[in-house]
């Protein structure tokens, strides 16, 4: 006679519930790597350009959705203007969107590649201070218009 065993049925059991189980839990970790990281590649790399010139003497900023979306629209409006200015305009800083801020910073530039901003921004004692400064989190956007790249960087200290 052949068939299952009682005690080989709940083990069966068991094993799909475990499955079951774990495609459960790897759809919900796909999905909050996902709706956390809706930022594009190049702002990806722009937060890691920062995050290396900071070394290991500095923590680590950790990049911010608002904060992303806000350089990000930030960025695609310079590249549609053509104007490198400020958030709040010429050399101000618009914190409308921040949540939870005692300091905030910015660093808006184009070259001809995320790199080549970068290496300007470290260059310049004022954008250096921003990507060296007391924050922990950060936004970034970047935007590519023929040979031209656009940035803007956020920094905020959260309270």
């Amino acid at each position: 006679m052949t068939g299952i065993t009682v005690s080989e049925k709940a083990a069966s059991n068991g094993s799909r519930r475990l499955r079951r189980r774990t495609l459960v839990a790897s759809v919900a970790v796909v999905g909050a790597l996902v709706l956390s990281g809706c930022w594009s590649e190049n702002q990806q790399k722009d937060m890691d350009f920062i995050n290396q010139s900071r070394g290991s003497g500095r923590r680590a900023l950790n990049g911010d959705d608002a904060l992303m979306q806000k350089a990000q629209a930030w960025a695609e409006h310079m590249s549609r203007t053509g104007v490198l200015e400020h958030t709040g305009g010429g050399n101000k800083i618009n914190t409308s969107g921040i949540s939870n801020w005692c300091a905030v910073g910015e660093n808006v530039g184009y070259g001809s590649s995320t790199m080549a901003v970068h290496n300007a921004f470290m260059a310049s004692s004022g954008h250096r201070a921003n990507i060296l400064g007391n924050y922990d989190r950060v936004g970034t956007g970047v935007v590519r218009v023929g040979s031209v790249v656009w940035v803007s960087e956020i920094y905020v200290r959260s309270c």
